[in-house]
């Protein structure tokens, strides 16, 4: 309802109506002077009308005959204003309210849209989604403050000085998300997704810790060297996982981040090098999973866990180790010197293991305020571990006996610096290993990977559907040829080349992987086929080696196994194998270890 000032003969008398129209909201408010209505909302215009001008004021203007109509007019413009002036703050106030509930609500839709991307990034091959990923998280997070309960970890206050003041590190409680953010958010729900299924379905954590393992050997192959070496490019995991192979220590890094995307806690265990006199330089030797109060051993070097006073068996088409505990090897070192074989003794021994030290992993981006914001949004299948605690894990490991010393390792932060500057050569080696993943238009190399890391085969537009797009025939690869050979422009040609050649390593790289989604879908005898064209795979001669001796592990034949693993060429992981040929050739009969 609202007041209406109307001409009759005597004056202006009050009304109350209730047909008066309506303000249009954030639009002009309008008056009638023919009529003498105007449109306003009720309390603030009753307000507004009383509080300057009561009935008996109006008629006191209106005493005068000659000037009734001035005055009528007058008054009408008084009110006018008065109510123009309500109208306006309220038409402020309302359109904050509404500025800042339409904020709020596009910067949930900035998160989903950013958070949606994340989880389908087989669909984008190129940086420019990541990026803008990236800056819709940015526009989410600029009215967002840090979280009450985020502080600081006290162990990246203790980093050598040149570490502790990288970039990343300065920025930790800062709410602008980076590049470098970007590859990490991918990196971790590619850690999530193929976590979640290679797993498995036992819910005994040492079982899931297992079957990760497993998953990573057989499926990153092993490279020589630590990572350190000047003619290499030091791998981040997300490129470890992309490329399918690693050093020993890359890994290390995979297995230990998807034990922390099941809720499995666990640290790098290093040993001083026993080429160092001062002892100062740690080496990594194998990954500790922390369960029940126990550092569970897994070398990712031979490709084993470091087999227990169980032995190990094979039953069921697989060779079962029950692993070590690192008590268990400390007070039986009989049970290291049964991982020695001719030509290769296992590098860890008694005095070596008197200094394993515990190395906790925390990249920068596990330590960010706007990563735990993050984190904290993710529910249900999107949940992924964005965050750890490195001191509260330091203080969980006091409890593991037989350490020499729990702290920070300081790999995945040296890593960013020899990455910041990389060499033209490393530049070259980045762009070689890349490009078979991003040479065609559509890409059905990279997307066939990624859908393989999220464990989507058989799917209409699954893994194995992309690696066989990968795959050009005979015909088209001639036909490649014969244009290169017609083209007269040299620098066309030597472009035709480079991409004739990354397709026939994307063919050999797509090949390999349906065999390892052969055997993550239990079709081993299929495997073979993919696993045997050595001169289309020479490239994966080495897991092939291995794969094919595990494809004859679960078909039921162990000593063929073994003659398999015998006969692999020289490669880093021949201990692992000789040890494996070992275990299997009394089929089907328990092993004991010495020690046991």
């Amino acid at each position: 309802m609202v007041r209406l000032f109307m001409k009759n003969g005597s004056g202006i008398k009050t009304s109350r109506d209730t047909s008066v129209c309506h303000c249009l909201r954030k639009s002009q408010a309008r008056l009638n002077l023919e009529d003498g209505t105007a449109c306003r909302k009720p309390l603030p215009c009753r307000k507004a009308a009383s509080s300057v001008m009561s009935d008996d004021a109006a008629t006191f203007f209106m005493a005068s005959s000659g000037t009734r109509s001035m005055t009528l007019w007058s008054v009408l413009l008084v009110c006018f204003l008065v109510m123009l002036a309500g109208c306006r703050r309220e038409q402020a106030a309302d359109e904050d309210l509404d500025t800042a509930e339409s904020g709020a609500e596009w910067r949930a839709n900035e998160f989903a849209f950013a958070v949606d991307n994340l989880q389908r990034l087989e669909q984008f091959s190129g940086g420019e989604m990541r990026q803008q990923m990236i800056d819709r998280l940015n526009q989410w997070v600029q009215r967002e403050k840090p979280p009450a309960e985020w502080k600081v970890d006290p162990l990246v206050v203790k980093l050598p000085k040149p570490l502790a003041e990288r970039p990343e590190l300065r920025a930790l409680d800062e709410m602008v998300f980076s590049p470098y953010d970007g590859f990490a958010l991918q990196e971790a729900v590619w850690l999530r997704d193929v976590s979640n299924w290679t797993r498995g379905k036992d819910a005994d954590p040492l079982a899931q810790a297992q079957n990760m393992f497993d998953w990573v050997v057989c499926n990153v192959q092993l490279e020589s060297g630590t990572g350190r070496e000047a003619d290499r490019v030091p791998q981040f995991p997300w490129e470890t996982l992309l490329w399918g192979r690693g050093t020993a220590t890359d890994r290390a890094w995979v297995f230990l981040l998807m034990l922390r995307q099941q809720g499995i806690d666990a640290a790098i265990l290093s040993l001083p090098d026993a080429k160092e006199a001062d002892g100062e330089r740690l080496d990594p030797w194998a990954v500790g999973a922390w369960i029940d109060k126990q550092l569970y051993l897994f070398d990712p070097s031979l490709g084993l866990p470091i087999p227990g006073p169980g032995g190990a068996k094979y039953e069921d088409g697989r060779l079962v180790i029950r692993p070590a505990t690192l008590s268990e090897v400390a007070e039986k070192p009989a049970l290291l010197r049964a991982l020695d074989v001719p030509e290769h003794p296992y590098p860890v021994d008694a005095k070596r293991l008197a200094g394993v030290v515990a190395l906790v992993e925390a990249s920068p981006s596990y330590l960010e305020a706007r990563m735990r914001l993050v984190e904290s949004r993710l529910v249900g299948p999107r949940q992924a571990v964005l965050t750890t605690r490195p001191s509260e894990m330091v203080e969980r490991l006091k409890d593991a006996s037989h350490l020499a010393g729990r702290r920070l390792w300081l790999w995945p932060y040296e890593l960013l610096a020899l990455r910041e500057r990389p060499s033209e050569a490393q530049k070259k080696q980045l762009a070689w290993r890349m490009a078979p993943l991003l040479v065609h238009r559509n890409t059905p190399l990279w997307k066939g990977r990624v859908l393989h890391l999220k464990g989507k085969f058989a799917e209409q537009r699954g893994a194995m559907a992309y690696y066989q797009a990968a795959r050009p025939s005979r015909r088209a690869l001639a036909t490649m040829k014969r244009i290169i050979a017609e083209t007269t422009d040299p620098t066309e040609a030597a472009r035709l080349r480079a991409n004739l050649e990354a397709q026939v390593r994307g063919k050999g790289d797509a090949t390999y992987w349906i065999g390892l989604v052969e055997v993550a879908e239990n079709r081993p005898e299929l495997a073979v086929e993919y696993f045997q064209p050595v001169a289309l795979i020479k490239a994966w001669r080495q897991g092939a080696h291995y794969n094919l001796g595990r494809v004859a592990e679960t078909l039921g034949r162990p000593r063929e196994a073994a003659a398999i693993y015998r006969t692999a060429p020289s490669s880093p992981d021949t201990p692992g194998l000789l040890l494996r040929a070992r275990w299997l050739e009394p089929a089907r009969e328990e092993i004991r270890l010495p020690g046991a």
